[in-house]
């Protein structure tokens, strides 16, 4: 009995030491305060080869992805903390690629924007990453939101021409296929780039904006995304899917 507890105790040990290894970013992100970056304000952090003058242009660029968010969907109430990194080299220190990345936390998310994510279709897009997980919660996320519906729905923030859906052309067996890629793993693989846009299009006829926020907190009282998302929407009908009306 007394070496079954013990295994046990090294089992659980070493799954915190392996979430450890690879939150280590977000974990990171908790060490801003004392470290040798520049502040916007309590949750905003820049790196030290950013001006005065790109800071200020980086504080217009996210009060105005904050804007697009509330017209779209409602008021965020999440407070992700946020680190802007001037060049491809840092973003990477930080686990990021030279656009953006987000770390998740069960307390917070955080986001790390590189030099080619400056802009508000980038901020707007991860902010939402954000929002979806202070509505759901963490564990809810995890059990009961597909990547793919994640993604998909940040990018109906996220304006950059390949995901808008008028320039988008896919079939609708490729859109129904997006929906097996319920994880990182499965979605970040093969064709992303197709993968982003095939999420795009499939969520656009699963999301109501004026009732978004508060069907992801119905998840987080307990119900399934399934019953809150899919079974009150239909397939779509035609051979080709785009965003054409």
């Amino acid at each position: 009995m007394r070496k079954f507890v013990i295994g046990i105790l090294i089992t659980i040990v070493a799954l915190v030491l392996t979430g450890a290894v690879f939150q280590r970013h977000a974990l990171a992100c908790e060490l801003l305060p004392i470290l040798n970056y520049q502040q916007i304000n309590s949750e905003v952090f820049l790196d030290a080869d950013i001006s005065e003058e790109q800071a200020e242009t980086i504080k217009g660029l996210i009060d105005s992805a904050l804007e697009r968010i509330d017209f779209v969907y409602g008021t965020p109430e999440s407070k992700p903390r946020l680190l802007v990194a001037s060049s491809a080299q840092i973003a990477a220190r930080w686990g990021a690629n030279e656009t953006a990345s987000m770390h998740r936390m069960p307390w917070r998310s955080c986001i790390v924007i590189g030099p080619k994510g400056q802009n508000v279709d980038v901020i707007a897009h991860e902010w939402l990453h954000a929002e979806i997980q202070q509505r759901v919660g963490f564990a809810r996320l995890l059990m009961e939101v597909p990547v793919w519906f994640d993604e998909g729905a940040a990018l109906t923030l996220d304006y950059r021409a390949p995901f808008l859906p008028d320039n988008i052309s896919l079939t609708v067996r490729e859109v129904q296929n997006v929906k097996d890629l319920v994880s990182g793993k499965a979605f970040f693989s093969g064709d992303i780039r197709k993968n982003y846009q095939t999420a795009r299009l499939a969520v656009q006829p699963l999301i109501v904006a004026e009732s978004f926020f508060d069907d992801l907190d119905r998840i987080s009282s307990g119900e399934s995304f399934e019953s809150v998302f899919l079974k009150a929407n239909k397939p779509l009908k035609s051979d080709t899917a785009s965003g054409a009306h």
